[in-house]
């Protein structure tokens, strides 16, 4: 399947960011409402979330932001749903690991917010941590397995 990386919520966020960098950029036609009004729009996108974490982005991290969406626009629709589901499906067993890590516990919504902020922070990191460990494996055996196939077939090594 096309890259892996792109989650469903993670692409959608990806199409906002992409329509405010472009409302940024687009230049408006003066036939538009009047300057207070306009000023007024500018002062909320000022405070928009996303149009703030667009300007904390590093240039590294724009650069990918725009090969995320260019990749997201060029799956197909059938590509794009699995995905989501994909996305579906690990968010729900998130939710059902931290169900059951905190099954029997007395929290205040405080602590279990807290427990459920940490935990996906931790998993994250794990799940990083083994996807490197798991390419890093896999790299040995390959480079293993073309030597094992070129010495059967007697070809000359590189």
């Amino acid at each position: 399947m096309a890259r892996r990386e792109i989650a469903a919520g993670g692409a959608l966020l990806i199409l906002a960011l992409s329509a405010s960098l472009l409302a940024e950029e687009t230049p408006k036609p003066q036939t538009g409402p009047p300057p207070a009004q306009t000023q007024s729009n500018a002062s909320r996108k000022e405070s928009d979330p996303l149009v703030q974490l667009v300007r904390s982005l590093t240039p590294e991290q724009k650069t990918r932001l725009i090969e995320s969406i260019k990749t997201w626009q060029e799956l197909t629709p059938e590509a794009k749903q699995a995905l989501r589901a994909r996305e579906k499906s690990l968010k729900k067993a998130v939710t059902d690991e931290i169900g059951a890590a905190l099954e029997g516990l007395e929290l205040t919504p405080e602590q279990r917010t807290a427990f459920e902020k940490r935990f996906k922070e931790e998993r994250r990191k794990l799940d990083m941590s083994l996807r490197t460990e798991l390419d890093t494996r896999r790299k040995a055996g390959l480079q293993e397995i073309i030597l094992k196939i070129k010495k059967e077939l007697a070809l000359p090594s590189e």
